[in-house]
């Protein structure tokens, strides 16, 4: 397989195929909505990206990214922005990553990484979701083809597509050379990039210069037929690269070429156009190969061409009757001396938001079934002085929960003892 990276004509559109970049002819569409990104993640000096192609945002909002111009995974924290160093960076030999396509997640954090080179070395990757440096990987396994896209299924299960016609399914505790589950061998792909799943845990797969996205119902094998088909001229779509669907099931597609985000509603089959088609000067996407769907259904796109990663604004309003409270505030601590005149309480946000922003904190300290404090709190505060005079002697106990426009979730606790 070649993996040299070519570019054809300055400032041509063009598409990544098999790793070689080939030319297209940009097009502009009268439905494009032209807005700039509420952040890029760019930078020569500290982000090194190199070619970001896959990306997949986490509960947490942390950005992961595959890099395959320099063979990394870098993680970035929730609202990056600039020339800004990643939290966790993988790279170098003892990782196994050489030319690292698409990306996923599992439910326990773990990153899952398909890895392509020579026949020999074809391989997918998983990481703990601490992993950092030059570190082995948790898991590998061949899948027995050069692997492509890749996304967890919600039963747990390993999707790896080929670039080509087929996609192969595999446990999550795969090793060596296993066979597969299941195969899908459609005769509808031809170019099987990235994949997604959705509410309905039906497999959609970008269609790269098959110029569609193709969905399979859970459970399909062989050579299945579509569930859903989003091809035609009224689509334009021209190069389907990656694929992501947001918390009601709208279909978002990047097409490289015609260098956009194009969305389709969560009912689109057949030759439909898209709702909204993101792009223009002041979005500015040069390549768009990868896209993620974040909190509030926020659009975050990996760019190729434009070595950057840009988050966008959710194109619709977003019902809350689609959200969720918060998770609980995290790594909830008390700290100082029992006689101290101060203690400090610090948390961290919750790892889930509910899909909609943080709006505030709720601090209550109690002893026993006595309420000592109650201090309502701003969105970016995470820390809280408490007063000894307070406090009452002995055992007190702090909880904190966060809010967001559906309301408040769960509590932390802590349990900390004063002497007066």
């Amino acid at each position: 397989m070649n993996n040299t990276i070519r570019v054809i004509g300055l400032g041509a559109a063009s598409a990544l195929v098999g790793g070689v970049l080939v030319a297209g002819a940009p097009t502009a569409s009268a439905d494009d909505v032209n807005i700039a990104p509420l952040r890029t993640i760019k930078g020569p000096v500290n982000t090194q990206l190199s070619n970001p192609l896959g990306v997949y945002v986490g509960a947490n909002g942390k950005i992961h990214v595959s890099n395959f111009g320099n063979g990394s995974i870098t993680v970035f924290g929730a609202g990056a922005n600039g020339d800004v160093p990643p939290e966790r960076r993988l790279a170098g030999g003892n990782t196994g990553i050489s030319a690292p396509r698409y990306i996923a997640a599992d439910s326990a954090g773990f990153t899952w990484l398909a890895n392509s080179t020579a026949v020999a070395t074809n391989r997918v990757l998983a990481f703990g979701p601490t992993a950092d440096g030059n570190v082995a990987p948790d898991g590998n396994f061949n899948p027995g083809f050069t692997p492509f896209g890749i996304v967890i299924d919600k039963a747990g299960k390993v999707n790896v597509s080929n670039g080509a016609n087929e996609v192969r399914v595999f446990p999550t505790s795969a090793a060596g050379s296993p066979a597969a589950e299941r195969t899908i061998t459609s005769t509808q792909l031809t170019n099987a990039r990235g994949l997604a799943v959705d509410g309905s845990n039906r497999l959609w797969v970008a269609n790269g210069s098959g110029d569609s996205v193709v969905a399979f119902a859970p459970g399909a094998s062989g050579n299945a037929t579509p569930v859903r088909q989003i091809k035609g001229p009224s689509t334009q779509i021209q190069f389907a690269s990656d694929v992501a669907v947001d918390s009601v099931g709208r279909v978002y597609v990047a097409d490289e070429t015609s260098k956009t985000i194009k969305v389709f509603g969560a009912n689109a089959n057949g030759d439909v156009a898209p709702l909204k088609s993101l792009g223009g000067p002041a979005a500015a996407l040069n390549l768009p190969a990868g896209v993620a769907i974040g909190a509030g259904n926020a659009i975050v796109v990996a760019d190729y061409g434009g070595n950057d990663i840009s988050t966008f604004k959710s194109l619709f309003a977003v019902p809350v009757s689609s959200l969720k409270v918060p998770g609980k505030p995290r790594a909830l601590k008390v700290a100082g001396a029992r006689g101290a005149k101060t203690r400090k309480v610090t948390w961290r946000a919750p790892a889930f938001n509910g899909g909609a922003k943080i709006t505030g904190y709720r601090l209550v300290v109690k002893k026993g079934s006595r309420t000592l404090l109650t201090k309502n709190l701003g969105p970016n505060k995470r820390s809280f002085k408490l007063k000894r005079s307070k406090l009452r002697n002995g055992k007190n106990v702090v909880f904190v929960k966060a809010k967001n426009v559906k309301g408040f979730g769960k509590n932390a606790k802590k349990s900390f003892r004063v002497r007066k």
